[in-house]
């Protein structure tokens, strides 16, 4: 898996991440093409609540393990504290 990466943030175990991928995620298809070959993000990414389109200062926010499609650019999203790769704050 390719490892992709643009951003400065909160650097993932990638070995922790790939090992858990390993265990839980069985069926590697995209859903989109059918493609196997995936990239993953080295770093967490986030989903906050939706906010009418307002940011809030201390609102929630979701952390995630990202993987991404090498052919079509699906991207699936894994929580980062239910897998163990970030503690809940």
């Amino acid at each position: 898996m390719a490892k992709v990466s643009r951003y400065e943030g909160v650097k993932l175990d990638l070995e922790k991440a790939l090992a858990w991928l390993d265990v839980h995620w069985k069926d590697r298809h995209c859903t989109v093409c059918g493609n196997t070959s995936w990239g993953i993000f080295d770093e967490v990414v986030e989903m906050r609540a939706y906010n009418e389109g307002r940011t809030v200062i201390g609102g929630s926010i979701f952390p995630h393990l990202a993987v991404v499609c090498n052919t079509c650019g699906n991207t699936l999203l894994f929580n980062a504290i239910l897998a163990g790769l970030v503690e809940n704050p």
